[in-house]
C-alpha cells in the first residue's frame, strides 16, 4: 500500500511495502495506507477488480522470465539460467505478495475490522514471514531484472533500445518512485509493459522474416 513509508523491523522495506499492495490500493489511495483501506473499503468493486486483475497477471509474468531466457542462452547461457533462477526467486515473492495484497483487500472490506489498525499492521509488515517475503521478492527482482538486461545485451536477439527500457524501469519504479516519490506509481509498470511489447513483438517479426526468406 502506497503509504508515507514507515519503516519495517527489518531495516529499510519501503520497497516491499509498496510493492506488496500498490495495485489495488493505489487506484483511489490520497496518500497514506490508511487512505488506501478506507478506499477499498469504500470501492469493494475497483478494489476486487484489481486485485482479480493482479492475481491474472501472474502467468504473464512466468511467461516473460522464461522467454529472456530462451532468448539469451544461446550467446550467454549461464547469464541466462542465472536470470532464471533470481526471476524465479523472485516469482516466489511475488507470489506470497500477491496473497498477502489479496487478504488485505479482503479484511479492509469485511467490515469487522477497524481501519485504522489494519493499516497500521499492513503498514509494518515487521513479522517474520512477512520479512522473508520481503527478503525473497526485492533482491531477487532487482538482481534478476539487472542480470536479464545484461543477457538480452549480449544476445543480440532483440532491439538493445528495448533492453535498455529494463534499467530505466528499475531506475524509475524502485528508486524515483518508491525512495523520493517523485513520479507517479503507473510510471514503471508502464516502462516495464512497453519493453515487454517491444521485445515480443520485435521476436514475433523477426520469425515472419524468417519464414519469408524461407519461402
Amino acid at each position: 500500500m502506497d503509504s508515507n513509508r514507515p519503516r519495517c523491523g527489518c531495516g529499510d522495506a519501503r520497497a516491499g511495502r509498496r510493492v506488496a499492495a500498490r495495485r489495488e490500493l493505489d487506484w483511489g489511495a490520497a496518500g497514506s495506507t490508511l487512505d488506501a483501506v478506507r478506499w477499498v473499503a469504500d470501492h469493494p468493486d475497483l478494489a476486487n477488480l484489481a486485485s482479480v486483475s493482479a492475481l491474472l497477471s501472474m502467468p504473464f509474468y512466468l511467461g516473460t522470465v522464461l522467454v529472456y531466457v530462451l532468448l539469451s542462452r544461446q550467446r550467454s547461457p549461464r547469464l541466462a539460467y542465472t536470470t532464471g533462477i533470481l526471476l524465479g526467486c523472485g516469482f516466489i515473492g511475488l507470489s506470497a505478495v500477491e496473497g498477502y495484497e489479496a487478504l488485505a483487500v479482503a479484511l479492509a472490506q469485511d467490515g469487522r475490522f477497524d481501519l485504522t489498525a489494519l493499516a497500521g499492521v499492513v503498514d509494518q509488515m515487521s513479522s517474520p514471514s512477512g520479512i522473508a517475503m520481503l527478503l525473497i521478492l526485492i533482491p531477487f527482482s532487482f538482481f534478476g531484472l539487472l542480470t536479464s538486461a545484461v543477457a538480452l545485451w549480449r544476445s543480440r536477439a532483440v532491439p538493445r533500445a528495448a533492453i535498455l527500457l529494463i534499467p530505466v524501469y528499475i531506475l524509475v519504479d524502485f528508486f524515483l518512485y518508491e525512495q523520493f516519490g517523485v513520479v507517479p506509481g503507473f510510471a514503471g509498470p508502464a516502462i516495464s509493459f512497453v519493453a515487454a511489447c517491444w521485445i515480443a513483438s520485435a521476436v514475433l517479426m523477426a520469425r515472419r522474416a524468417q519464414k519469408g526468406d524461407r519461402r
